[in-house]
């Protein structure tokens, strides 16, 4: 994907984490709410990143947050940066993936396993695309 400059982007770049959670050739992800920008499209779990906090703490504390789920070993995965065009303008993501292997338990009924298959036909948000390619690229997901 080539880069391009966005004009009109005059906020500083928001750091975002996110978990790469895999289990037998499979990956998680969860489906965005109608009520939020980019609805019904699959994203990773994770989120932004506080002020003065290291990006692997905001993952633990995301991934609590969200699934009640507690990773002892996170990984860096990939990093990537994405200009959405939202509603109230361009905003400027920095993503900073981490991966994991984990078993699944109830927090899994939040979201989807995905296979190679099904990861090719789901809306996947388009700054987490460079990551499903590199997932599918090197087997992690089968």
């Amino acid at each position: 994907m080539a880069w391009r400059r966005w004009r009109g982007v005059n906020r500083v770049p928001i750091p975002v984490v996110a978990a790469v959670l895999l289990n037998r050739g499979r990956v998680f992800l969860m489906k965005r709410p109608k009520s939020k920008p980019l609805p019904g499209q699959w994203e990773f779990p994770g989120g932004k990143v506080e002020a003065g906090e290291p990006p692997v703490a905001a993952l633990r504390r995301e991934l609590r947050e969200e699934l009640g789920l507690r990773v002892p070993r996170l990984v860096l995965f990939d990093t990537n940066a994405h200009v959405y065009d939202l509603p109230g303008g361009p905003v400027h993501y920095v993503l900073i993936a981490y991966r994991a292997n984990v078993r699944p338990a109830a927090w899994a009924n939040r979201g989807s396993w995905m296979d190679a298959r099904a990861l090719g036909r789901a809306p996947i948000v388009a700054g987490s695309r460079s990551i499903v390619s590199r997932l599918l690229a090197s087997r992690l997901v089968r």
